[in-house]
């Protein structure tokens, strides 16, 4: 059996730091260890419907992960869903031991493909365990799995769904970039003229008249395998022209990912919803759209258009504002565009996300390893944070490496 359980140690709570709370009234719990998806699946599909999590850490998202990409990375699943002692989950840690011929680290699940990382939270985990003694909870996870030499836990929002993110309670620093997203609301057609002036709408009107002289316009919503996949394939390719003219690494590339998209778009089990839509013109794909909706939320993921053909029309704008207007009118309420502090996120979105690192050694080995970790990590911030290193470092990128 791939479980293994453990019991808070009452000692081990009686000998921490923390202050505030007898021994009495620190949190006591129970841990089990999943070493495969298929021994906690029940527990983890049936948990999500109420905790509070992201799209990206339901049970669907990364079982397709790990099936695709995770197994290729040499990662060893340590999935943990802490317990009440009355045999109710507090929260599941979606967890790997990331192996190499350097160190063995800690990491969450859904590497690559997860903006936002982090535990699913029950409803009730912030009345169990109360602000500041997530750390008596997190020491004896960290006893309870195999021996790594350092943890690294990146992307972490401060809040999720409507519960404090417990992480941000250990030592953390800011992510590398942030993350946007903005309330639609019930009227998109006054949410849009909020956002955009009457010019920018009737720029964008004009554009879409002209496109229409050259074909037949209009949004596609493929819906059987074949559709949906020749959509992917499609959006892949444009991605992967517009990341090479940029000189940007092409994570599509890499070993698994176009399966894994096409793989969550395809599973019959899904209970999130994946999107996958197009603009055609004249028959012709000219600009698409993946992401997912969860619990009200768009994720806005994948976007990509033929620039060369249909650049000067603006078919992206014209993809993100129709698929917009499509989540609004199906009850989603919260548009998210995800990680990264593009500028023309700004004109969109009236909300910022910050994210935090929690980073930390377990042995010598994994200090030399962190101290390399944290370099490069204060590094990408500081050239992402800092508008003219940003903009320097875009050009030289394209300039050099862009084809």
């Amino acid at each position: 059996m791939s479980i293994t359980y453990a019991e808070a140690d009452p000692k081990q709570l009686v000998k921490t730091q923390d202050v505030g709370l007898t021994a009495e009234d620190r949190p006591s719990v129970l841990l089990s260890v999943h070493t495969e998806f298929a021994s906690v699946e029940a527990i983890w599909r049936q948990f999500e419907k109420t905790a509070d999590c992201f799209a990206f850490q339901t049970f669907d998202f990364l079982e397709t992960w790990y099936e695709e990409i995770g197994f290729r990375t040499n990662i060893d699943l340590q999935i943990v869903v802490v317990w009440r002692f009355d045999a109710v989950p507090l929260m599941i840690l979606p967890l790997g031991i990331e192996r190499s011929r350097f160190a063995q680290k800690l990491t969450w699940l859904g590497k690559g493909v997860s903006d936002y990382n982090g535990p699913l939270l029950s409803p009730g985990f912030a009345e169990y365990v109360p602000s500041g003694q997530f750390s008596v909870i997190w020491r004896q996870v960290l006893s309870s799995l195999p021996a790594h030499d350092f943890i690294e836990l990146l992307n972490q929002p401060v809040v999720i769904g409507d519960r404090a993110n417990p992480f941000i309670e250990l030592s953390a620093q800011p992510s590398a970039s942030g993350a946007h997203m903005t309330e639609l609301g019930d009227d998109f057609d006054a949410y849009y003229a909020a956002k955009r002036n009457s010019k920018a709408r009737s720029h964008l009107r004009n554009r879409r008249k002209k496109l229409e002289a050259l074909g037949k316009t209009s949004f596609v919503y493929p819906r059987t395998e074949g559709e949906i996949a020749a959509s992917l394939d499609k959006l892949v390719q444009l991605k992967t022209i517009s990341l090479k003219a940029m000189g940007a690494p092409n994570f599509l590339n890499r070993p698994g990912y176009q399966q894994f998209y096409k793989a969550l778009s395809l599973k019959q089990t899904n209970p999130l919803r994946v999107h996958v839509s197009h603009l055609q013109v004249g028959g012709e794909y000219a600009a698409g759209v993946w992401g997912l909706i969860h619990k009200k939320r768009f994720y806005y993921l994948l976007a990509s258009y033929d620039g060369p053909a249909y650049g000067r029309f603006k078919p992206g704008v014209q993809t993100l504002v129709e698929t917009m207007r499509w989540a609004a009118e199906r009850g989603v309420e919260t548009f998210d565009f995800t990680v990264g502090d593009e500028s023309y996120k700004d004109k969109w979105c009236e909300i910022h996300i910050d994210l935090h690192d929690h980073l930390s050694a377990r042995n010598l080995r994994g200090s030399m390893v962190l101290f390399k970790t944290k370099l490069f990590l204060a590094l990408k911030r500081k050239i992402k944070q800092t508008p003219f290193l940003w903009r320097s470092f875009t050009r030289f990128r394209a300039r050099f490496l862009g084809r």
